[in-house]
């Protein structure tokens, strides 16, 4: 022992010798040198004095005095404690704590310190540490006694008592029972002496009493965890993170009883759920005093806590016995404070996912949730006062709804009756929660139908409701709409709907709750699903018959626009018009019921014959004729009455008898839009909305796009009005941008439209005026719309004359040789760029057309490049390279077109300046770049067509210096620069593909000396997965492959792995680099290796260690390798590396992977391994794989993988499809492995979805169902062989046929996955359209299972599950045989 060690001893065994000298008021002074002592001293080989202290501890703390208490109390002794704990000897501190009854002290302190006296004031404090998980140990040297604080504690037993002082001392006590129990913990202790275990299990044995007896430390602790949420103090409190999980690991400690359940619930329940709910926010948020990691911690520790303890055995208890004396007693002593606990319980009890509910069956759960939500609703009957019960039932119903929890109706129409509907006031959201879970609570009774006549008169006074209340009871009617249509009284519902449009509002307006658009969109969706043809008309029939004229128009108006099948359409729609238009038209008509009237007239006239047009129009047209001649504009039946000449029009279009009549109308209303101000005000009676000119406009270029093609034929030019809705207001406005896109798209996209000439000349020609018009090189609203919408008309609409007047006014805008080109901003090029390479596609010879546009644009691109921003900003460098290849392609189609002919006056011309030009001596010039560009654009153009050199030879065109030899003379200049970092590198990259497709032999001599600074430039920028970098590469790799060495052996930083939305965004594709580039990369560098080589590669790349090993970019080449390999028989060497160990290898890879798009990459990577090298793949290798997917299927991450890509299961079928068809023959003997690996595929395809249970059972869900295709496919497989996956090489010359022994064999096996399904369907609600899906499957299970294996399956399953597989068998020997042709 050295000296140091001794004299810390030394001083502390003095320390403690000292703590009998003096008097009680002298405690602190000795208890802190004994302290500072302690934190001195890390302890020695001799404990004699920690004993020695922790018993004079225990013997100063115990009694009733208050000298005790204030002992007791005092922080300081409970950290000296806690340092005590972690030296002593676990089988000497279980003595000394059982001599001096420490578990009687510590109830005693809980006990006294768990009722603070209350403060006059207080101040506030700073929030509270948070203690972490892999926070050290108690033993280590870094232990928490060595903390101080900052401020002395008061021994005072006044300020002791106070909340400030009893929350130190929680504090310290807390911390101490942490630093002894974790102490207990043998395994994390990692000590196995035996001494050591006896002497924990001695200290677990303190704890180790009745639940009764253990309440005591409980009831306290829990106590002071509120206490410490809900009080701020201005010392903040250390350690709080872990004060329920010791609260926890005590109560783990206890001797388990029947009785248990019964302790938590008579003292925990009110202040387990009542804490709970404050941490979190059920059912509203409250302000807490501690952190909100330790908030998080504290919520999931109480929740699991109350769960296993309280919830699961009063569950257990009803399910198993039908007792339900638990569930009433928690309910009951949760009652003080109703309006918190009451929800908590029922989050409790609703609020775990049905998976965590075991295996019981749906019923039973909901049966439970039942009991538990009526106990709830009984007890809040006695709860006082009024309110507190009903916000605690509005709670737990908004809980119900988000959850769709199933409710029984008579408890719904409990809380209907009961809180709901009151006399000073109805609770709308209550009401709209009932309708939402279950509209039959108001329609399959007398009692539920006077409730929603109660309901619906309240309706009837909407004036009366707030704001929010009026849009709850507009969605409950809509809702209620919705329970009819499912309950297939739609009759009852119009009848409903229309008693009530009209009440109380004799002048003919109508009830805005029940005019409102929602509810007509709803009853439309399910009126043709829930009606016969011939009850719409008996409904037509009745509504006609009806005298309030407002109500039933807006119905019949709902009806014409909810029917589009023909059987509809024939039977109601010249009815409903009828009935519509029985009364004349009056000007003193509401708005509203104007509008549906025209809006019947309308849909009728879209869908009638010319002769029924005719009829119509005879009946409207006079009044047609004054609404638009004398109505505001801004009225809603001005508006409908529009649409509904423009139907007339349409109708009658071309040739019938009131078409002229039409169109006249229509054409005099558009020149009335243009002469209407901009801002034309509503008509202030009635009117829903403003409508303005602009809602004119864009109905018709929305609705009716073919109506401007029959304008424009009409006039002879485009109409100004419309032509205003596709231009941006003034050249620097960019609000209504968006908007005059959209527009110019709809236009520009409709086949009428561009099939006319006159509207496409129109159009056209206003885009360029736009161009031409607007300023050069800004990419203002103007040209942005206009180039835009140019790029949006096909190639096909836009004749030479279009191309030739858009390129002129384009290249009107370079800047000249005396102008700054920087001046054009970068944004510019993008789209214009784009614009003339589509208008350079067709032969386009403008006006004025020469090579030195181009030079312009690339000096204007090299510009822009040296104005970026210094540094390698790569997203400026992609930007800048993209712009040179527009470039380069708009150069040789520019050459290819004067080539492609014969060479007259203006191609020779052209083509002399562009020879001029390139010849001129670039290097070193700062346009060498764009010169490159444009010199490998000419070079390819004129190798591409052959008979161009012979032309322009005898066109006198001097063609000799443009060779391949003068563009490698150039684009090594640019190589050999060395002006690469940065800006340079976009000059690299187009040289170095500029040079692509020469003689290797004069690039390698021209570039060898530059090899080295390529390769460390590739290098530098692979290594930041920065762009560029595997380009250079591939370059190198194709002309000086020995300088690669090993071409895959490449340094990469460590990646981090893509989130959940970037891996759905990429689908599993190369995310760092290209696809193509680095498929590219790796056909050059194995072009001229054999298998043995690539296996090299390949094992090099699987084997390397490093943090990139698992890179995007790294599993992309790996996979493209294989592609490469075309597998051998496995080598009998265990040291040599062949594709059976590398499968092996990627199988132990897939199962560790996390990220989505890892997963995607290594399980593609593995079945091409499977299904292209069979020979090469052992039993070991098949049997591994169904394992893996097993193992992945049933791992809990595997969740999140599919929820955030769903690829990831179709990958893992895809697995075992490969297996199945490409290894049939190995999966003999061995079919249990593969058994497994469908058990939890499909286990994985019902319990947990990706997609959320929206919509109930019937809804769709494309992807599940997908996905219950597919394995359905595996199945079917299974069950019904291919011939070629079950032949034999060799026969044994039996006439058997293998395809029938095959299936045989299976039907030994698979009705494991058929009692596999029926389990599952007891489980987990299966969607009809996943069911459906997995019928194939199913089927082909029975058609090969023995009828005796049938039976026994049968006989082993539980009635439910019987209900189940009779019904499916009855479906199979309905639907499922094969009968034959």
């Amino acid at each position: 022992m050295g000296i140091g060690v001794r004299a810390g001893e030394a001083v502390l065994v003095k320390a403690v010798r000292a703590l009998d000298q003096g008097d009680v008021e002298t405690i602190p002074e000795r208890l802190v040198c004994v302290w500072d002592a302690l934190s001195e001293f890390n302890g020695g080989g001799f404990h004699a004095a920690e004993e020695m202290l922790l018993r004079w501890l225990l013997k100063n703390m115990t009694g009733s005095n208050s000298n005790a208490e204030r002992v007791r109390r005092y922080p300081r002794t409970w950290d000296i404690m806690g340092a005590t704990f972690a030296r002593v000897p676990l089988f000497s501190l279980a003595k000394s704590l059982a001599d001096r009854r420490f578990v009687n002290i510590l109830q005693q302190t809980l006990k006294d310190i768990a009722e603070p006296q209350q403060e006059t004031t207080q101040t506030n404090g700073a929030e509270s540490d948070v203690e972490m998980h892999d926070a050290p140990s108690p033993e280590s040297r870094s232990n928490p006694r060595k903390r101080k604080r900052t401020v002395s504690v008061s021994f005072n037993i006044a300020a002791q008592k106070l909340v400030k002082g009893c929350l130190q001392t929680a504090e310290a006590v807390f911390e101490a029972l942490r630093v002894l129990l974790s102490r207990c913990d043998t395994k994390a202790a990692g000590n196995e002496l035996p001494t050591h275990r006896m002497g924990a299990e001695h200290v677990k044995s303190l704890f180790s009493t009745s639940a009764t007896e253990i309440m005591e430390i409980l009831v306290p602790m829990l106590k002071l965890c509120r206490l410490a949420a809900k009080q701020t103090i201005s010392e903040p409190l250390k350690e709080q993170s872990c004060w329920l999980s010791t609260f926890n690991a005590i109560w783990a400690l206890h001797l388990q009883g029947p009785m248990d359940s019964t302790e938590i619930a008579t003292h925990l329940s009110l202040l387990g759920t009542r804490l709970l709910g404050e941490l979190t926010s059920v059912p509203r948020q409250v302000p807490l005093a501690i952190e909100k990691t330790t908030q998080k911690l504290w919520a999931r520790d109480l929740r699991r806590f109350l769960a296993r303890n309280m919830i699961l055995p009063a569950r257990a208890a009803f399910l198993n016995r039908k007792s339900q004396e638990l569930v009433q007693l928690m309910v009951e002593m949760s009652s003080f404070s109703a309006t918190i606990t009451f929800p908590v319980l029922f989050d409790l009890v609703s609020g775990s996912s049905r998976d965590a509910a075991g295996d019981i069956s749906i019923r039973s759960y909901e049966t439970w949730v039942q009991i538990v939500f009526d106990a709830i609703l009984k007890a809040s009957n006695n709860v006082t006062p009024a309110s507190t019960s009903l916000a605690a039932v509005r709670a737990m119903m908004e809980m119900a709804v988000a959850r769709n929890t199933v409710l029984s109706i008579p408890s719904l129409r409990t809380v209907c009756k009961n809180y709901a509907l009151q006399a000073n006031g109805d609770d709308w959201g209550l009401l709209l929660s009932i309708v939402e879970l279950n509209p039959d609570v108001f329609l399959l009774s007398d009692e539920g139908k006077a409730l929603l006549d109660q309901v619906l008169d309240r309706t009837l006074r909407p004036e009366l409701l707030s704001e929010a209340d009026f849009s709850r009871a507009a969605k409950f009617i809509v809702l209620l709409a919705g329970g009819y249509a499912q309950a297939r009284e739609v009759p009852t519902f119009i009848r409903t709907w229309y008693n009530h449009l009209s009440a109380a509002h004799p002048k003919g307006k109508l009830q805005p709750l029940w005019a409102q658009s929602e509810l007509v969109s709803t009853f439309g969706c399910f009126l043709q699903s829930s009606l016969m043809s011939g009850q719409l008309v008996d409904l037509v029939d009745w509504l006609s018959s009806q005298t309030e004229s407002a109500a039933k128009i807006h119905i019949l108006a709902a009806i014409s626009e909810g029917i589009s099948q023909e059987a509809y359409v024939d039977a109601v729609d010249m009815a409903s018009f009828r009935a519509v238009f029985t009364e004349k038209i009056s000007k003193r008509d509401p708005q509203d019921v104007s509008a549906c009237r025209w809006g019947v007239a309308e849909n009728a006239l879209i869908r009638i014959t010319v002769e029924e047009a005719a009829k119509v129009w005879e009946r409207i047209g006079s009044d047609l004729k004054k609404t638009l001649r004398k109505y505001p504009i801004s009225q809603q039946d001005t508006f409908a009455a529009f649409k509904c000449c423009v139907a007339v029009w349409l109708a009658n279009y071309a040739g019938a008898g009131h078409e002229e009549e039409a169109a006249t109308l229509v054409c005099s209303f558009i020149e009335r839009l243009e002469k209407a101000s901009e801002n034309t005000d509503a008509d202030p009676h009635g009117s829903e909305g403003i409508i303005t000119k602009e809602t004119y406009i864009k109905w018709i270029i929305s609705r009716w796009p073919q109506l401007v093609t029959l304008l424009v034929d009409r006039v002879g030019q485009f109409p100004e009005a419309i032509l205003s809705a596709i231009k941006p207001g003034r050249a620097e406005d960019t609000s209504n941008l968006d908007v005059a896109l959209t527009m110019s798209q709809l236009l520009c996209s409709s086949d009428n439209n561009l099939g006319s000439q006159k509207l496409t000349d129109a159009l056209v020609n206003d885009f360029i005026s736009l161009i031409d018009n607007s300023k050069a090189g800004k990419l203002g609203p103007a040209i942005k719309l206009a180039v835009q919408s140019l790029l949006e008309i096909p190639s096909e609409a836009l004749s030479r004359t279009h191309r030739e007047t858009a390129m002129k006014a384009l290249v009107a805008h370079l800047p000249g040789e005396s102008e700054n080109a920087e001046s054009i901003i970068v944004d510019y090029w993008r789209s214009v760029l784009a614009l003339m390479v589509k208008l350079m596609e067709r032969p386009t010879f403008y006006e004025g057309m020469s090579f030195s546009h181009l030079e312009a644009i690339g000096k204007c691109l090299l510009a822009m490049h040296r104005g970026s921003q210094d540094g390698m900003d790569m997203d400026e460098v992609t930007r800048d390279r993209d712009h040179f290849e527009t470039l380069r392609q708009l150069a040789y189609l520019t050459i290819r077109q004067m080539t492609n002919g014969a060479i007259g006056e203006r191609e020779r011309t052209y083509l002399a300046s562009a020879i001029s030009m390139l010849k001129t001596n670039s290097q070193g010039s700062p346009d060498a770049i764009s010169r490159v560009v444009l010199f490998k654009a000419f070079f390819s153009a004129i190798q591409q067509q052959p008979q161009a050199l012979k032309k322009l030879k005898e066109a006198g065109l001097d063609i000799d210096g443009l060779s391949g030899n003068e563009l490698l003379r150039q684009a090594t200049s640019v190589v050999t620069s060395g002006k690469w970092p940065g800006k340079g590198l976009v000059g690299l990259l187009l040289a170095l593909e500029a040079l692509d497709g020469l003689e290797h032999a004069t690039v390698q001599n021209a570039l060898s000396e530059t090899v080295p600074s390529l390769l460390e430039a590739s290098n530098t920028l692979v290594e930041n997965r920065l762009p560029g970098g595997w380009e250079i590469r591939m370059f190198l790799a194709n002309y000086f492959p020995e300088a690669l060495g090993s071409p895959f052996k490449v340094k990469l930083s460590a990646a981090t792995p893509p989130s959940d939305q970037e891996a759905t965004e990429q689908d599993g594709s190369a995310s760092d680099a290209g696809e193509a580039t680095l498929s590219q990369y790796v056909d050059a560098a194995v072009r001229n290796s054999d298998d043995t080589s690539k296996l090299g590669s390949l094992q090099e790349l699987l084997l390397e260690e490093n943090e990139a090993q698992d890179s995007t970019d790294r599993l992309y080449i790996v996979h493209r390798l294989v592609q490469h390999l075309k597998g051998s028989k496995p080598s009998e060497s265990m040291a040599s590396f062949d594709l059976s160990k590398a499968h092996s290898i990627f199988c132990h890879k897939l199962a560790r992977t996390t990220s989505p798009a890892h997963f995607i990459w290594l399980a593609h990577t593995t079945e091409i391994i499977l299904g292209q090298s069979p020979a090469s793949m052992t039993q070991w290798n098949i049997e591994l794989t169904l394992s893996t997917v097993s193992a992945i299927s049933s791992q809990p991450h595997t969740q999140s993988l599919v929820s955030s890509l769903p690829k990831v299961y179709q990958s893992l079928s895809n697995l075992v499809e490969t297996v199945i068809k490409r290894h049939r023959k190995r999966l003999d003997g061995h079919f249990h492995i593969l058994l497994t690996a469908l058990q939890s595929l499909l286990r994985l395809l019902l319990t947990r979805p990706y997609e959320a249970r929206v919509g109930g059972i019937t809804a769709s869900h494309p992807t599940w169902e997908k996905h219950a295709k597919q394995f359905s496919r595996l199945v079917t497989l299974i069950c019904e062989p291919t011939v070629a996956s079950v032949s034999r090489s060799a026969t044994d010359g039996k006439l058997e046929s293998e395809k029938d022994k095959a299936k045989r064999y299976a039907g030994q096996y698979m009705y494991l996955v058929l009692m596999q399904y029926v389990k599952l369907q007891l489980e987990c609600v299966v969607p009809h359209g996943v069911r459906e899906a997995l019928e194939r499957g199913v089927y082909s299970i029975i058609d090969i299972t023995p009828q005796d294996v049938l039976k026994i399956m049968s006989d082993g399953m539980d009635q439910s599950g019987r209900v189940i597989f009779k019904e499916l068998y009855r479906q199979h020997q309905k639907f499922g045989k094969w009968t034959g042709v």
